[in-house]
């Protein structure tokens, strides 16, 4: 079964699950949305939707070793949110989604609060509050964002995976950052057309971990290293 509600156009969490504060959200946000009506919020604070929850709750939901957060190397990881998909896909597929990282810490800050993405176990940054780009937002709640993004990861071998996303306090409990996911989708590898996409060689992040295996843990890493629309493998 390929990710089903990737794109949240039910306006429920139908088929994922989910931990913390996650919430269902239109353009009233005040960023837009990438595309539809609907896109997932995931935030480090608490709504009438619930709270975000420890560390270690979180590693657990997802499936990650304990400590991993840490291990991204932004400090120490405190509290989040995520949300979670089993799928099944063949080599050579690509998961493609759209995401923006929104925050009210400082850009850049020593609590660096991050956003990121998995194929459990195993997870990759999307940004941070040291990553360039922001700029300021309307987005209630939030001061700052990345804007939208796309990402395209190629599945190395035919298998069931479980597809995750999260937002991560660092540091402290006190200031909220925030992650929005939409358009998610598994296509065929002729599927992919745009030069702003970045795309995992086969070689690259399912089934192993960049975590381990390499130097890279952030999408900002792998920009430098060109692996933005050359069709080149990122492998790690």
């Amino acid at each position: 079964m390929t990710v089903v509600n990737g794109n949240f156009e039910v306006g429920t969490f139908s088929n994922w699950r989910t931990i913390g504060d996650t919430r269902i959200e239109t353009a009233a946000l005040g960023t837009g949305t990438s595309e539809g009506t609907f896109q997932a919020l995931l935030t480090t604070g608490a709504s009438a939707s619930g709270g975000s929850v420890e560390q270690s709750d979180l590693e657990e939901f997802l499936n990650f070793s304990s400590g991993l957060l840490d291990n991204l190397g932004n400090g120490d990881a405190t509290e989040g949110s995520a949300i979670k998909q089993t799928f099944t896909a063949n080599a050579g597929d690509v998961l493609t989604f759209n995401w923006n990282f929104l925050t009210s810490e400082g850009t850049p800050s020593s609590f660096n609060d991050f956003a990121f993405f998995g194929v459990s176990p195993f997870a990759l940054e999307l940004a941070d509050t040291n990553s360039s780009g922001f700029f300021g937002t309307s987005a209630v709640n939030f001061s700052e964002e990345t804007g939208f993004q796309t990402i395209s990861v190629s599945i190395a071998q035919t298998g069931t995976y479980t597809l995750n996303f999260g937002v991560v306090d660092v540091g402290d409990t006190s200031v909220d950052s925030a992650l929005i996911v939409d358009n998610i989708q598994v296509l065929s590898f002729g599927s992919i057309a745009s030069n702003n996409d970045v795309l995992f060689g086969a070689q690259g992040f399912v089934g192993e971990s960049p975590l381990s295996s390499s130097a890279i843990t952030n999408v900002e890493q792998l920009i430098s290293s060109n692996a933005i629309g050359t069709g080149r493998d990122a492998t790690f």
